[in-house]
């Protein structure tokens, strides 16, 4: 049990770093997490793919655990994020049984401690990305090799252990796409040991062929989707460059990657404090020495494999583009910690033999001093880094302004607004209701109602618009928030809204989110300068005029002349008249500009008030600005508006006042391009 105290002190001080303000810091939830999140949930309603298609691809492991995470804690961040701080937590344990088989207790020590504190281990612990198990399985992967590089002779006792390194191998390739270079190192050091022992290396052999089987479902699958690995392609952009005879990208991104421990960490605020190298000064000094030592040695087994993993770990990031990459590079962070616990243990070791050695006793008593000292010296140097860590990801990073950007802390900061919010009392039933929200966004459809999914408790009455296009007005008395990253187009703003009623402050006393008090009355809408008459290609009608017993339009605002490479501004007034049942239809309101003949010349689909939001009653203004092309003809051009949904193209019929069939599209007043 003594033997194991200093480790479990360890994890610990990992633990406490990694739940610490865990749903604070991150200051919100970034959208990569929740696409995770929403997959493990389908897995919790009975779906239970090999790979997942959303959000470009993604590889099973994290997503599956994330789903067990969520079902013990519920839809909320610590549901979203747990899974990772017990990935970074096993990354620590598995890092440690990996370097005391292959090395020594101290040196394994020495590496779990500075895994446990590090910024770039910790922030992977903390957010709910599924690169956060890849560093695990590297790990796990390594432990279970490790009899393989402290054999001899190499001998036939070694299958099981062959066996269950090739199983874990094969997983890890479940995790991140970053995680396919690695079975290259086992290729590589069997390639190697083979040549240099003269006769093959039936246990890495084993490994190599375990893994192969291991990964055939996962390989078959993503092979048999169509687009199945989107993600790595979209990130091949340098290799292409290459293989077309442009190496520079793939040189400038490898130069960038190794300079990642000491000179300049991954430069988006997203993942890192931009910048911010992997180790300090005298960390990184270490670092290099302990290389150093491992490179002297390179024909040791344990050696050879870790010289090849660390660089080899480090492809994915230099192939690709952003680099150096935190995310990318996470293949070579078990091993990244060992060399300058190596350096560190080799000083200790020294000090002891030159101690035990025939020297003359002033040096033996100076040696016997630095065996006391450098323990001491090794513990103070992890302490440094603890506070270093502490004080960039808990302090700096989080206040960063492009950090709150994409962890969207301004809607975090409104969900926890929102729930604070006393229910009101309906007028005749007297049952509790939440007023409606309207919410401005940047992706309404999807991404950041999908966030309040994880960030809100309980039921609310919320409308999301896109925040540049649309203002909706519910048919209750409600309210907007206006995001700080978000904000309501100032055009809109200031021709429909007053002042806002809250603004909620970030600690530095900036702007988190506004809040507006919405009252569309029927004498502002008249108030408003619109026309309410359009044609359909047989009679006129008058607003409000029937769109697919669903929609009604209202009327419309425009520009009578413009000319060519301007923007033509056109503002439709819509109203619910049938919502659909909170659905999320793949609906589209087009405005296109018509020649003389009829034909398209410009024009933007568009629907700024998703469908899952609409109630009865709801009305809403769109901006339908049209980019007017720099080289169209001047002439007269008419505008025609409808709806049509985009799963099939199929356009919502209009009905006249009696229920008559009239067509699909309105034609609205003539454009004059001059």
């Amino acid at each position: 049990m003594k033997r194991w105290l200093p480790i479990l002190v360890i994890l610990i001080i990992a633990a406490a770093l990694r739940l610490i303000a865990l749903d604070q810091v991150p200051p919100g939830l970034q959208h990569d997490e929740v696409i995770h999140g929403h997959d493990a949930i389908t897995v919790l309603l009975g779906y239970h793919p090999l790979y997942f298609a959303s959000n470009a691809g993604n590889e099973p492991l994290f997503i599956y655990l994330m789903s067990a995470a969520i079902n013990l804690l519920g839809t909320n961040v610590f549901g979203i994020r747990i899974a990772a701080v017990m990935c970074g937590l096993l990354t620590v344990l598995f890092s440690y049984l990996w370097n005391r088989r292959a090395y020594n207790h101290r040196t394994a020590l020495i590496a779990a401690s500075f895994i446990a504190v590090n910024f770039w281990p910790l922030f992977l612990s903390r957010v709910g990305l599924r690169a956060a198990s890849l560093p695990m399985m590297v790990a796990l992967t390594a432990y279970l090799f490790s009899p393989i590089l402290s054999q001899k002779d190499g001998g036939e006792s070694l299958v099981l252990s062959s066996i269950m390194a090739g199983i874990a191998l094969g997983i890890t390739l479940y995790t991140y796409p970053a995680s396919r270079v690695f079975p290259i190192v086992f290729f590589l050091f069997w390639l190697l040991h083979s040549v240099f022992s003269r006769r093959l290396h039936k246990p890495t052999l084993y490994v190599l062929i375990a893994a192969l089987i291991t990964i055939t479902p996962l390989a078959y699958t993503i092979a048999t989707l169509p687009q199945g690995d989107q993600r790595l392609q979209q990130l091949s952009g340098p290799v292409q460059e290459a293989l077309h005879g442009n190496w520079q990208p793939v040189l400038t991104y490898s130069i960038q990657t190794l300079g990642v421990f000491t000179f300049a960490g991954d430069p988006i605020a997203r993942y890192n404090l931009p910048g911010r190298p992997i180790f300090d000064p005298i960390t990184g000094l270490l670092f290099y020495f302990g290389l150093m030592l491992s490179i002297k040695h390179w024909r040791d087994p344990r050696e050879l494999f870790a010289l090849l993993w660390l660089p080899i770990g480090l492809l994915p990031s230099m192939l690709s583009d952003s680099a150096p990459s935190f995310l990318r590079a996470s293949v070579s962070l078990p091993v990244t910690f060992l060399f300058p616990a190596i350096a560190m243990d080799w000083g200790i070791q020294e000090a002891l033999v030159r101690t035990g050695k025939g020297w003359h006793r002033k040096y033996q008593s100076v040696f016997a001093r630095l065996y006391k000292i450098l323990p001491i010296a090794a513990i103070l140097m992890i302490g440094l880094n603890s506070v270093l860590t502490i004080h960039a990801y808990f302090v700096v990073w989080p206040n960063r302004s492009d950090v709150r950007e994409v962890y969207r802390s301004d809607l975090a900061q409104a969900a926890r607004w929102i729930e604070q919010q006393p229910t009101r009392t309906a007028p005749r039933s007297g049952a509790s209701v939440d007023q409606p929200i309207v919410i401005a966004s940047t992706n309404p459809r999807d991404l950041d109602p999908f966030l309040y999914d994880f960030e809100l408790n309980g039921q609310h009455d919320l409308r999301w618009i896109d925040r540049a296009y649309a203002l909706t007005f519910p048919a209750q008395r409600s309210i907007l928030i206006s995001p700080a990253y978000a904000p309501i187009d100032p055009s809109m703003r200031s021709r429909f809204l007053a002042d806002p009623s809250f603004v909620s402050k970030f600690d530095d006393g900036s702007t988190a989110f506004e809040v507006y008090d919405l009252d569309w009355a029927s004498t502002r809408l008249a108030a408003t300068n619109i026309i309410t008459t359009a044609r359909t290609d047989s009679l006129i009608l008058t607003a409000p005029i029937d769109i697919g017993h669903s929609l009604q339009f209202l009327g419309y605002e425009t520009q009578s002349i413009t000319q060519p490479g301007e923007m033509l501004k056109l503002t439709l007034y819509w109203r619910v008249s049938k919502d659909v049942g909170a659905q999320q239809l793949p609906l589209s309101l087009f405005v296109h500009l018509l020649n003389a003949r009829g034909d398209f010349a410009a024009g933007r689909d568009l629907l700024a008030y998703p469908t899952a939001g609409w109630r009865d009653g709801d009305v809403w203004l769109q901006q339908n600005d049209v980019q007017i092309p720099s080289t169209l003809d001047v002439g007269t051009y008419r505008v025609e508006i409808g709806a049509y949904s985009q799963a099939d193209n199929v356009r919502w019929r209009i009905y006249d006042p009696t229920g008559n069939d009239v067509g699909d599209r309105l034609l609205l007043a003539e454009i004059t391009i001059k």
